[in-house]
Formats: structure tokens, C-alpha cells, sequence
């Protein structure tokens, strides 16, 4: 029992432990005869490329886990957020078709750094887009500028155009300082405003006019400056508050003031109408208890007219009869469409019209 609590300890510390069926979190943990599994045990054989579908799954995981950590939420409605089967059959046909190599002996740092992402990053569109799984040190880019890509993570330099359908083609970003739309999209580390590429703002410079805050800062843009979220005090929004803190009303009423406290997390209960359930939740009414965003056919943004706003789980949040918003089925690739998530995690919206992103 002794030497098992031991080997316990050695693992919960990011020690290479050396039994068979011992417990980890990513293969780092493991001899190098190992891996660690997607049940977190260490297993003979070490990861080579047979196991890629698991890795990606984990991956995946991983990132659902720490946007978890981050903004609450249940862990399995970040995966049908971002749609991680689908995500993970476009990286399979990448690296079949040779524009992705996968670097098993990589895959223990890839976990390490997912696990370890700053809360800044997982933004909902980041995340909801895939865009994260890039960060991943055991999938390398093999394509290079003009050639054939079934999505960014195929690209050496820059993104994969598939505004002409399945495959795309890599283009360059637009560089930092240069001219910018919603056609091509700016360097990593930059963002579009007043059409031009800019840096990422520090603690204490400016973020007006959409300058995002450097998610490494683990800042809010508040009147106009990036500063440094805080674990209590008024706020008035999300982004203000701390990992784990969510900025709630001190009273349901319309006009109560806000906080930042702890986000109430599933099937906890809750007060409808004081924002107090963590990320990709609501307080439903009927049970006063934090329930998952709404199902395909359901009403969703305010579905019980308490001002809880709920957005959907694999589909879209649009107007259907009667003018009521209800979750509906993405708008398929080549269909009309006013925003990247009319089109799904997948997809995007480029020039009205719905796009594949992750070709597959």
C-alpha cells in the first residue's frame, strides 16, 4: 500500500514513474517503453503514429479540461462546442495525405502546454473554432505558401484558403502594421482594427478600438486599457473577473449591480436572472440550478426570459417561427451566412457565404 501511495505521489508531481498500470497525465509520466492512455494509466508500447485518432482525442480533452478550469462549465459541452470527432478527422486526413506530421515522442509536451494555457487564449471564439489544438508541439506543418492545405494547421507560414472549397491553399497572413478586412486574417499575435493588423496590448496599454489584450497578460480591456482581472470587487462583464470567477448581480433585478465570485457550477443551484452559472451554462428557471446551453429545436439566448443568456450546443442560436430565436442546424458550406458561427466549428463565414475549415 505504502510503495503505491508513493508511486501515486511521483505521477501527481510530473515524475517519470516505472510500473505498468500506474496512474498519469500525459506520457511524460511514463518510461519511455509507455504511454499514457485517454483513462490516465501508463501502457506497454510507447505512442507511435497508429495511436494519432486517440491523441488527437486527448488533446481535445485536454483543452476542454482547462477551459474547464478557466470558465467553468462541463468539460463534454466544450467538446460538442468545438466538435472534436470532426476536428480530429480533418487532422487524421492532414497527416495520411503528409501536409500534418505527428511527432509522437512530442505528444507528453503537446498535453503539458494545453493543459498549461494561459485562461487569456481560450477565448470562445478561439476555442469554439479549434484554433487552440495549433498549439499542439506533436502535430508539425508540412505545407508550404501555395500549396494544397485542408486547414491552418497544414500551413508553415500562414492560413489555408478554402474560400474555393476542399483543399485550400496556404496563403501568407496579413503581416503586422499592414492593411487588413475580413478576407485574410491578420498574424498570429495581431489583431484587425480600424483595418490594420496590430500587436496584442500589455497590462496597461491601450486595447480601444478591438486591440485584444495579450492573453499571456491575463488582462481585460476596461475603458479602453488592459488590466489585470481581479478575484472580487464590481465589474461589468466576464472578462474582468479572475479563472473560475464569473461577474454575477448582487440581486436578480435588471439594474442590480455586478460582482466578481465564484461561478456556481453543474446542476448547482442558482438564482435565474444573477449570472452566477460558469461557462456554457445557464440558471434555468424551472430548477434554479445551472443547466448546459440549449439542445438543437429549443429556444436559446433567453429562453425563460430572465436576461440568462443560453446559446446552443452544436447548432446555432437563429430566428425561426414566429421570430423566435431557437437552435438550429448550421448552415451548411456554401449556404448564406452573416458570422462564423452560423456555419459551425468547422466552418467560417467568409463574403456571406459558409466555408470548410477543417477539410476532412
Amino acid at each position: 500500500m505504502r510503495a503505491w501511495l508513493v508511486v501515486m505521489m511521483m505521477a501527481l508531481a510530473g515524475c517519470a514513474v516505472q510500473v505498468t498500470d500506474a496512474p498519469c497525465e500525459d506520457d511524460l509520466q511514463c518510461p519511455s517503453a509507455q504511454r499514457c492512455t485517454s483513462e490516465g494509466r501508463c501502457v506497454a508500447g510507447a505512442r507511435s503514429g497508429e495511436h494519432l485518432l486517440e491523441s488527437c482525442r486527448t488533446a481535445m480533452d485536454a483543452l476542454a479540461r482547462r477551459a474547464n478550469q478557466c470558465s467553468g462549465g462541463p468539460p463534454d459541452s466544450y467538446q460538442r462546442l468545438v466538435d472534436t470527432e470532426a476536428v480530429c478527422a480533418s487532422v487524421m486526413a492532414s497527416v495520411q495525405t503528409s501536409r500534418q506530421a505527428f511527432l509522437p515522442e512530442q505528444f507528453g509536451a503537446c498535453v503539458r502546454r494545453l493543459r498549461d494555457l494561459p485562461c487569456g487564449a481560450l477565448t470562445l471564439e478561439e476555442f469554439s473554432q479549434g484554433n487552440l489544438l495549433a498549439r499542439c508541439d506533436a502535430l508539425s506543418p508540412q505545407v508550404a505558401e501555395g500549396g494544397s492545405c485542408g486547414g491552418n494547421m497544414d500551413c508553415q507560414e500562414g492560413w489555408c484558403d478554402t474560400g474555393a472549397g476542399c483543399p485550400g491553399v496556404c496563403k501568407r497572413y496579413v503581416p503586422a502594421g499592414s492593411r487588413c478586412d475580413d478576407s485574410v486574417p491578420c498574424q498570429p499575435g495581431t489583431t484587425c482594427s480600424l483595418n490594420v493588423c496590430r500587436a496584442y496590448a500589455n497590462l496597461g496599454e491601450s486595447c480601444a478600438w478591438g486591440v485584444r489584450c495579450a492573453p499571456e497578460a491575463n488582462a481585460a480591456c476596461v475603458n479602453n486599457v488592459c488590466v489585470a482581472r481581479k478575484e472580487a470587487g464590481a465589474c461589468a462583464s466576464a472578462e474582468e473577473c479572475a479563472p473560475g470567477q464569473v461577474c454575477a448581480k448582487v440581486a436578480a433585478d435588471a439594474g442590480a449591480p455586478r460582482e466578481c465570485r465564484p461561478a456556481r457550477g453543474l446542476d448547482e443551484a442558482c438564482t435565474p436572472g444573477a449570472l452566477e452559472c460558469g461557462g456554457l451554462l445557464y440558471c434555468e428557471a424551472a430548477s434554479a440550478r445551472c443547466r448546459p446551453w440549449r439542445e438543437p429545436g429549443q429556444t436559446c439566448f433567453n429562453p425563460d426570459g430572465t436576461e440568462e443568456r443560453a446559446l446552443c450546443l452544436g447548432s446555432r442560436c437563429a430566428f425561426g417561427p414566429f421570430a423566435q430565436l431557437v437552435c438550429q442546424q448550421y448552415v451548411a458550406p456554401g449556404g448564406v451566412c452573416l458570422a462564423n458561427g452560423d456555419c459551425g466549428p468547422t466552418g467560417a463565414c467568409r463574403n456571406k457565404v459558409c466555408v470548410t475549415t477543417w477539410c476532412r
